[in-house]
């Protein structure tokens, strides 16, 4: 059908975080005119926020230790060099891992660490290496994967919580997330502000959802609105350039079976099953999608009470997803699921990965739909051509929240209001580097190829 689209390129997320309601599918002139009118000045308005936090920022002196547990690793060295880079109250980062080797092979991939990042060994089967490691910080971040298969326990987060240190992990494992979660009363009695499930996605992903949801509520003028639907799609070209951790929790995942919600009911099926076509708009185009166990589709659930809840993810090439299908069909749960044997896998198809990796790239990208029963829907995209510096970004701008004091005391997951007192302000912060980054849009606007009829008419 023939639409008018108002002429419009990617805006950024301090314009577009607080926009009211996404846009329907006909939109007159005079309607066009005053929304756009009514975007550029909250654009002005939040940019003029962005240079008074940042004149803010400047002026206070840099005192923050921040200790990265995992910190030699890909993604928690990222994170640590995108901190340091973003927020000027941070004067250390702490490294802490189980190789000083380690440690100056992430200063070597960041430089800009030197100087700034001190190592410190940690084991985390040892409670008081734990509590050493992270003694006299002001933030703990934990990325020491994999977190599936019970990971280190709680362990990191046991030991926040009893040194009065504020913890923020970037699990991407449900029952892991769960259990985080049950330690709520505990964080919320010491006083100790936490959020589980912090990176790009989950993390920046379940901010977005509930952005969005809150923008449509608030539309339609019931901010207690049903939501319908909650639909999250990621793409991640090979392995993104990421380090053998994250193989060994893509191969754990083959083991999990997935719980997802249809209609209020739960629905369990096999992992890498559902085949989906999912258009994640410009610069990545189309790509297909499976079904997996992440725990952002049980907190959409728990937290927005959406009706049906769906998480999907999809690589390229294409055989790397028939090779998912074909390990969760024929090999035995158990083996899957054993952290050693996903680890010993890891390494054994590491360098293979890294070869097709050189051809394929490290693009990431995500896509976030969500439906309120009011009729209000709208949609999401985030693109970055690299996924490690997309990780860094997200448990960066996670970090920094925790550290200027907007996560209230608990544990919460990223999309709970408690988490993140400034949504827009974290939602900029994680999308610098971005090719392609919009929120509350409607579906026909986020496409990849719409057709131009000329005169600002658009086929959907």
């Amino acid at each position: 059908r023939a639409v008018v689209r108002p002429t419009q390129t990617t805006m950024s997320a301090s314009a577009m975080c607080r926009a009211s309601a996404a846009p329907s599918s006909r939109v007159s002139p005079s309607t066009a005119e005053r929304a756009s009118s009514a975007k550029v000045a909250r654009a002005a308005n939040r940019r003029r926020s962005t240079r008074a936090r940042a004149s803010e920022a400047s002026a206070t002196p840099a005192t923050k230790k921040v200790v990265f547990v995992g910190g030699t690793g890909r993604v928690g060295a990222a994170s640590a060099a995108a901190l340091v880079a973003n927020d000027p109250s941070v004067a250390k980062v702490v490294l802490a891992g189980r190789s000083d080797a380690a440690a100056a092979e992430a200063m070597e991939r960041h430089p800009s660490l030197r100087g700034v990042a001190e190592f410190a060994k940690l084991d985390l089967a040892d409670a008081s290496s734990v509590a050493s490691a992270i003694a006299g910080a002001d933030l703990v971040v934990h990325s020491a994967g994999p977190f599936q298969g019970g990971g280190d326990k709680c362990a990191v987060m046991d030991a926040a919580i009893a040194a009065g240190v504020p913890y923020l992990d970037v699990c991407d494992d449900a029952e892991y997330a769960r259990s985080a979660k049950s330690r709520h009363a505990a964080a919320l009695a010491a006083g100790v502000p936490c959020i589980t499930t912090a990176g790009v996605y989950p993390g920046v992903s379940n901010v977005m959802a509930a952005d969005m949801i809150a923008a449509n509520r608030l539309a339609g003028g019931d901010k207690d609105a049903e939501v319908e639907y909650v639909l999250y799609s990621y793409f991640c070209a090979g392995s993104g350039g990421v380090g053998d951790t994250i193989l060994a929790t893509s191969y754990m995942l083959c083991g999990e079976d997935v719980e997802s919600w249809e209609n209020g009911k739960v629905v369990r099926s096999r992992p890498a099953t559902q085949r989906k076509v999912v258009d994640f708009g410009k610069k990545c185009g189309k790509r297909e999608v499976f079904m997996y166990n992440l725990p952002e589709t049980r907190s959409a659930r728990e937290v927005f009470g959406a009706e049906t809840v769906k998480t999907r993810f999809g690589t390229s090439p294409g055989v790397w997803n028939l090779a998912m299908a074909v390990m969760s069909a024929v090999v035995p749960k158990e083996a899957l699921l054993n952290r050693e044997t996903a680890s010993t896998l890891a390494k054994l198809t590491a360098p293979l990965v890294r070869l097709v990796d050189k051809i394929v790239g490290e693009r990431t990208a995500m896509r976030v739909d969500v439906k309120l029963k009011n009729g209000k829907l709208a949609g999401g995209i985030f693109n970055h051509p690299k996924l490690k510096e997309a990780v860094g970004n997200g448990t960066a701008a996670f970090a920094s929240a925790i550290l200027r004091g907007e996560t209230k005391p608990g544990v919460w997951y990223p999309e709970e209001p408690e988490a993140v007192a400034d949504r827009a302000a974290l939602l900029a912060a994680a999308s610098q580097g971005c090719d392609n980054f919009v929120i509350n849009q409607a579906a026909w606007m986020l496409e990849s190829k719409p057709i131009n009829l000329g005169f600002g008419l658009y086929l959907d």
